[in-house]
């Protein structure tokens, strides 16, 4: 069993970590907004019923 399994995560988990972790280890010089933008994420929820969207798309959070 590999280590990330053991200690509790998925393996989504296990790479956004990872590749926070990778992002913070750059030089200063490499860690522009470009580069710390992409561990920025947004999903919405919407709830359809009947093949019609039920209500309007909410943003989730943390």
């Amino acid at each position: 069993m590999s280590a990330w399994r053991k200690a509790g995560l998925t393996y989504n988990n296990y790479m956004a970590i990872a590749a926070q972790t990778v992002r913070s280890a750059l030089k200063t010089e490499a860690q522009n907004t470009r580069v710390l933008a992409r561990g920025k994420t947004e999903a919405k929820f919407v709830k359809y019923e009947s093949g019609e969207s039920a209500t309007e798309a909410v943003a989730l959070k943390k």
